[in-house]
């Protein structure tokens, strides 16, 4: 189920939110009335840091279930956006993503988005998208997630997501789609295909943490990582 930012949710967040275990939270905070720049922090970081993960039903085909322990167990918190039927345009126009970002000061997104606009037959007309969802960052170490492609499903838009995704770092499930079984429509992982999928994006991301930096910052991108060689080298790179 997709969730909607009511003014009654984002009041009562910090109540919402008192367990930091993972769980699907259904509202966000605004900035603060005053200063952007410096909002009241309702949501406290846990010991190593905060995760917001965003994005379309994705998020919830396999991802979530199996990230949440994960960072948990790196005494992390983890909240979760996963809203059905979403496309690049609702991230980019509204102001869900200013809020989780004024409201939890993120460690780390990651964003798990894109599939609902695949089929559009023009990828550069979403470029523009894809910058502004990235802007709205703010500069956050942030890893797009790329979507592992079913079967005759259009490659156009999702080799733009990985040119256009920069300076976030882009993991590319290319190179494990095969390896991901599926829900009875034939696009979204099921639960074994869910945790593959999870478990190789985990591992990815332990590889390329650099908490030097920060709980969950990452190394810089390597060369050709957001061009049209880099297809099959994050997942292969990633695989267990």
């Amino acid at each position: 189920m997709g969730f909607r930012l009511s003014r009654a949710a984002r009041i009562s967040v910090a109540s919402t939110l008192a367990a930091w275990s993972a769980v699907l939270v259904l509202a966000a905070l605004p900035a603060s009335a005053g200063d952007p720049k410096d909002p009241p922090r309702a949501v406290q970081p846990g010991p190593n840091g905060l995760i917001v993960h965003f994005g379309d039903s994705f998020v919830d085909a396999g991802l979530r279930q199996n990230l949440a322990p994960k960072f948990a167990a790196q005494k992390t918190k983890y909240f979760f956006f996963g809203r059905r039927m979403t496309v690049l345009a609702t991230w980019a126009s509204g102001s869900e993503l200013d809020e989780l970002y004024f409201g939890f000061r993120p460690s780390l997104f990651l964003v798990t988005l894109g599939a609902n606009d695949l089929s559009f037959p023009n990828p550069e007309q979403r470029v523009a998208l894809v910058k502004k969802i990235v802007g709205k960052m703010r500069g956050t170490p942030c890893v797009w997630i790329g979507i592992p492609l079913w079967p005759g499903a259009p490659t156009g838009m999702a080799d733009m997501f990985r040119r256009e995704s920069a300076p976030c770092r882009y993991f590319d499930s290319t190179a494990m789609s095969s390896s991901i079984s599926r829900q009875k429509d034939g696009r979204h992982p099921d639960a074994p295909g869910g945790a593959v999928w999870a478990e190789a994006v985990w591992s990815w991301i332990l590889a390329e943490r650099d908490p030097s930096q920060g709980p969950w910052a990452l190394r810089p991108a390597p060369a050709g990582e957001h061009g049209p060689a880099a297809a099959a080298s994050s997942a292969a790179a990633s695989a267990p």
